[in-house]
C-alpha cells in the first residue's frame, strides 16, 4: 500500500507504515484439544498441515491442492475456512485424487486458539497485508511455510520460517516436505518465529506507533522512552 501511494505522487514523509498487532495473552489450546475441536485424530501420527482463510481464490487454497498432487502422499491437510470456491475445490481434489488428504473443516469459531493441532501451516496466497493468521501461528509456535506475498516477507525472515514463491505449488510441496523431514529445524524456525512476534508485534509496540505518529502530526515530542 505504501509503494502504492508513492507510486501516485504522495510524499513519503506523510506515509507511517503501522503493523498489525497480537495479544499475547490470547489462549492457545492444547494439541490434543485443538485436533479435537477440528474433528482430527488426537492418536494419529500423522503429519497435519493447517490452512486457515477464506477460501477464495487470492487466499491461494488452490495452490495448496495443486501442492498435494506435486508432493504425492505423507500429508493431511485440515483446511478451515468457507468460501466462494470450495466447491469447485473439492471437485479439483477428487480429480487430482487428493480429496481424502483433505478434512473441510469449515468456519471454525475462535480459529486462532487451533494452531497447536497443525505440524505445519501453509500460507499459500496470492495477495496479502499484514495476516493475521501468521501472527497466530507465531504465538503457537507452529512452524510456517508461506507465499511471499506483499507484507509476508517483512514479518518474516528466511530464518524464522520457509518462504517460497507466490502461486508456486512445486516450491510449496518442497517446503512442507523439508518440515516434516526435518522437524529439529522447524522447531528451531518457529521458536525464532516467537521471539520476533514477542519483539515486533505485540499491543504495546504498537500503541507506541501510533503515539508517534500523532505526535509527529501534533509537534508533540514523544516520552523519552519512545523517542527513536
Amino acid at each position: 500500500m505504501k509503494e502504492r501511494l508513492l507510486r501516485r505522487g504522495v510524499q513519503e514523509s506523510h506515509l507511517h507504515v503501522i503493523p498489525n498487532a497480537f495479544d499475547l495473552g490470547h489462549a492457545v489450546l492444547s494439541r490434543a484439544d485443538a485436533r479435537r475441536r477440528l474433528g482430527l485424530s488426537i492418536s494419529s501420527e500423522d503429519f497435519v498441515v493447517g490452512w486457515v482463510g477464506r477460501v477464495s481464490h487470492e487466499k491461494g487454497p488452490d495452490v495448496l491442492i495443486d501442492a498435494l498432487r506435486v508432493q504425492r502422499g505423507g500429508l493431511r491437510v485440515a483446511l478451515v475456512g468457507d468460501g466462494p470456491d470450495r466447491q469447485a475445490l473439492e471437485a479439483r481434489a477428487h480429480s487430482f485424487g487428493v480429496a481424502e488428504s483433505i478434512r473441510w473443516c469449515g468456519v471454525v469459531p475462535d480459529a486462532g486458539a487451533l494452531f497447536s493441532a497443525f505440524d505445519v501451516f501453509v500460507l499459500s496466497s496470492r495477495t496479502e497485508g499484514i495476516p493475521v493468521v501468521l501472527l497466530e501461528a507465531m504465538a503457537a509456535q507452529t512452524p510456517i511455510v508461506a507465499a511471499r506475498a506483499g507484507g509476508v516477507p517483512e514479518m518474516l525472515s528466511d530464518e524464522e520460517a520457509l518462504l517460497v514463491a507466490v502461486d508456486n505449488p512445486h516450491a510449496l510441496a518442497v517446503a512442507m516436505t523439508e518440515v516434516r523431514d526435518n522437524p529439529a529445524a522447524a522447531v528451531v524456525r518457529a521458536t525464532a518465529a516467537r521471539a520476533r512476534l514477542e519483539r515486533d508485534f505485540v499491543l504495546d509496540e504498537w500503541v507506541k506507533r501510533y503515539d508517534r505518529v500523532y505526535r509527529s502530526v501534533l509537534g508533540d515530542p514523544p516520552p523519552p522512552g519512545q523517542r527513536r
